[in-house]
């Protein structure tokens, strides 16, 4: 049994509503180094680089389906942070 080893992998990363406005992009390739990350590892690395992000309450897709912040995620996977959106 190999011992487990940090990865390294890339994931995109989309951003829409007010958390566009802290950003400044709409989307962006964000690198992640962690052993077996989480959507809650990739939201710590992304409220480092946007601390204004720790404010706004976001639902996260993975690959367009709403999962929970302790879900595994992979290379290439696609990621969303949707905050709440106003309507009427």
């Amino acid at each position: 049994c190999r011992p487990k080893t940090i990865q390294y992998m890339l994931v995109t990363v989309k951003y829409f509503g007010m958390v566009v406005e802290n950003t400044l992009t709409n989307s962006e390739v964000v690198a992640i180094e962690a052993l077996d990350p989480t959507i809650k590892d990739l939201e710590k690395i992304l409220q480092n680089k946007y601390p204004s992000l720790a404010n706004i309450t976001s639902n996260i897709a993975l690959n367009q389906q709403i999962q929970e912040k302790s879900t595994k995620i992979n290379d290439r996977d696609e990621l969303a942070f949707l905050p709440p959106f106003a309507g009427g």
